[in-house]
């Protein structure tokens, strides 16, 4: 198949092999793709490291062979696998491609989308999508490429039917990383993929402006303003350090959305630039957790 052309594609070998059995996975979204698509990898970076970020049936990568970091993986390593498709991110790996592509064919990904394509903003939901059909294409199970995203719109429709029954529809709601640092923060974006998620619920998502990762540095001052905000936090340290812990400063006591008991802790494994089933996971996640805070008042 052609590959010249696709957006999401940031470089890629000359020819693709068909339907291939034995990928290697340079980054958990692609590793977590190749999962939902029914096919084990023979390879993976920071298989360690999955389980606690994504999870998604981590289970069937027990006897996977770590081939290295995702930003330094090993080529001797993924020799040895014997693959016959490579999949990596453009910004880590574009430098080897020359000798991954030696090894077998490779794909690269442009991790990201442009804050906008052709004047259209596109959000990193959109983007993981596209990456997704893609290497359902590459690998010959599109079809199940469809059922999977078939399972992720049901899942949304579902969730927002949820939202909208309870009166929910329109509030606003961040998502925040808890960075393990006293009062900052990453927030995803207008353009990220909870933002994607967050619109798609009836959700308000904040901050609207869209960045080139997808997130942008908070501190809890910034939250101060923002009246009427449901705060969702994805914990860094675990579910067992209570949020009144994580909140302990000068600043916090004064945010509304404390004040307004509208602050929730997300369970650590929701990784905001993962593939399809995160992204339904998030969206179960977001939409069980605004049902349990009290609505606007």
């Amino acid at each position: 198949m052609s590959l010249a052309g696709n957006p999401v594609v940031s470089q890629a070998s000359a020819k693709m092999p068909v339907r291939p059995q034995r990928v290697v996975a340079l980054d958990f979204m692609f590793a977590e793709s190749v999962i939902a698509l029914d096919l084990v990898p023979a390879g993976m970076a920071d298989t360690a490291f999955y389980p606690g970020w994504l999870g998604y049936r981590s289970e069937q990568l027990a006897h996977v062979t770590d081939i290295g970091s995702r930003q330094e993986p090993g080529l001797e390593a993924i020799a040895a696998v014997k693959p016959d498709l490579i999949i990596g991110v453009g910004f880590r790996h574009a430098p080897i491609f020359d000798a991954l592509d030696r090894i077998a064919p490779t794909i690269l990904f442009q991790f990201s989308p442009n804050v906008s394509e052709g004047g259209v903003p596109v959000t990193q939901l959109d983007w993981m999508r596209q990456i997704f059909r893609t290497i359902g294409a590459v690998t010959g199970r599109d079809a199940r490429a469809q059922a999977v995203e078939a399972q992720l719109d049901a899942g949304i429709a579902r969730n927002a039917a949820r939202l909208a029954a309870a009166g929910r529809h329109g509030e606003r709601v961040a998502l925040l990383q808890d960075l393990g640092l006293p009062d900052r923060y990453w927030a995803y974006t207008g353009n990220s993929t909870s933002a994607g998620l967050a619109r798609a619920l009836g959700l308000d998502p904040w901050p609207k402006k869209p960045t080139r990762e997808g997130t942008l540095y908070v501190t809890s001052a910034d939250l101060l303003r923002q009246r009427d905000l449901a705060v969702l936090f994805v914990t860094a340290s675990g579910m067992d350090v209570p949020l009144s812990t994580k909140l302990d400063s000068p600043v916090w006591r004064f945010v509304p959305a404390l004040k307004d008991h509208r602050i929730a802790l997300i369970e650590r494994n929701i990784w905001g630039f993962g593939g399809p089933m995160s992204a339904l996971k998030l969206a179960d996640v977001m939409t069980d957790t605004m049902l349990k805070l009290p609505a606007v008042r």
